[in-house]
């Protein structure tokens, strides 16, 4: 672009008036921003304590599970909490100091720094009964849960764990949640209307093979409200795969709202040497395109927490409707199979590269997937001590303005990360950042159009 136009002098007549006018340079040079503080913005949510249990504080800003913006606005948006206040106990069980902890999803107004809760919305059963955080009848994850004197919580009927939330145009809402996983569509008040689940066959059979504690973290829907697009944290435990936590190929889910018809695709994570990150996050930008949240569980400085932005088109079908070459789909025997192997059996323990070359040859396309933030890059500029949103669980992603701006929350385990004995009566331990204060629920602001090249793709 030249800046060398010459600049002159134009007299404009309208009627009687006349305007001068001095163009400015024609086509300026874009400016290249070099602050990363520039391009960002800090809120606090301001949520009441829970209670102090055994001296510390339960923070009662745990609405960061999911973010999103309600429809048409820009300074209103609805968090999302997960099950509720837990920490691992001894023998790989799970505490629960609060055992009648409905989780809920909040509505929060951004202005001056603070995040202010303007409404709970609790979540509850068609019939009205309170959800809570313990093991689901409907969905085991085969955990042990007790409360803080060891007593072991039964399971229940209403047992949920949310983690993806999409708020509609009419005012209901529809949730994700890990352990079916369960796509629940829920009231503007927060009463289950509908349920979608892998154990009826309205969502993926072989969804159930999810990892506990890792099943549908994410979940959007497109921009013209019609689809449903939601994300698998981790990969499946096949049955003729390795476990979970060593697999690539993580399932996006779609949902067709008026026919629900679902399809199943591909992300695979980036690694070279077998995954060390999940999957926290998706956001629609528009109906083919969107920001898949990957993180790995540490605090700043140097932490790995990157936004991708994924494009479906192209992508193979993987789900019971796929029309891959040779392979059958058979959700008994952990979905398609492809040389009678499922899709983590044939891929293995294999990295990023190589899963993408097994898949090739077996006539399968994943997503594709380019750097669109890396989030715990640009915080660590700011405060190379990690002392600027330094948070561990990057999970929520609201997308503005087309994707020139996002919102990103953090999950902060209403700031207990675990006990500080492994024999009851437990005592809690306080979830600290790394400038010693205890963790709370923060969202960072970003302008795309402000952040220094070295952190956007």
């Amino acid at each position: 672009m030249s800046r060398t136009a010459a600049v002159c002098a134009a007299v404009v007549s309208v009627g009687a008036l006349a305007v001068t006018a001095t163009p400015a340079l024609a086509h300026p040079a874009p400016h290249k921003p070099t602050d990363p503080r520039a391009a960002v913005q800090l809120f606090t949510e301001q949520v009441p304590s829970l209670g102090t249990v055994g001296g510390v504080r339960i923070d009662g800003a745990g609405y960061g599970s999911s973010f999103t913006a309600q429809p048409g606005s820009s300074t209103v948006f609805y968090g999302l909490t997960d099950r509720g206040p837990n920490a691992d106990g001894p023998n790989g069980t799970k505490v629960e100091p609060l055992p009648d902890f409905t989780p809920a999803i909040g509505k929060f107004r951004l202005v001056g720094g603070k995040a202010k809760l303007l409404q709970s919305i609790p979540l509850r059963a068609a019939d009205g009964t309170p959800y809570n955080g313990r093991v689901s009848l409907a969905g085991s994850t085969g955990e042990t849960i007790t409360d803080l004197n060891g007593k072991v919580l039964a399971p229940s009927p209403y047992g949920y764990d949310p983690e993806g939330l999409v708020a509609m145009r009419d005012g209901s809402f529809w949730v994700s949640d890990e352990y079916g996983p369960f796509v629940t569509h829920f009231s503007r008040d927060g009463r289950q209307l509908e349920r979608l689940s892998p154990f009826d066959g309205s969502l993926p059979v072989e969804l159930r093979e999810r990892e506990p504690n890792k099943g549908m973290e994410g979940l959007t829907v497109t921009p013209d409200g019609r689809t449903l697009v939601g994300i698998m944290q981790a990969g499946l435990n096949a049955p003729d795969g390795p476990k979970s936590k060593n697999v690539t190929p993580v399932r996006i889910v779609t949902i067709d709202l008026r026919t629900r018809r679902t399809a199943e695709y591909l992300y695979l994570l980036h690694n070279t040497a077998g995954p060390t990150t999940a999957v926290s996050e998706i956001s629609a930008i528009d109906d083919h395109t969107f920001l898949v949240d990957e993180r790995d569980g540490k605090m700043e400085p140097g932490a790995n927490k990157k936004l991708y932005k994924v494009d479906l088109r192209g992508a193979t079908d993987v789900g019971k409707f796929a029309a891959v070459p040779g392979a059958r789909y058979d959700d008994s025997a952990g979905g398609l199979l492809v040389g009678g192997k499922t899709i983590e059996g044939l891929v293995g323990k294999a990295d990023t590269a190589d899963s993408a070359s097994l898949l090739e040859e077996a006539h399968i396309r994943p997503v594709t997937a380019s750097l669109f933030l890396d989030v715990a890059g640009l915080v660590t500029a700011i405060d190379p001590k990690g002392g600027f949103f330094g948070h561990d669980k990057i999970e929520g992603v609201a997308v503005l303005n087309h994707g020139r701006q996002v919102v990103i929350s953090n999950d902060s385990d209403f700031g207990i990360d675990g006990l500080s004995n492994d024999t009851p009566p437990f005592q809690l331990h306080a979830k600290l950042l790394p400038d010693g204060t205890q963790d709370t629920g923060q969202l960072l602001r970003v302008d795309l159009s402000k952040v220094p090249a070295a952190y956007v793709g």
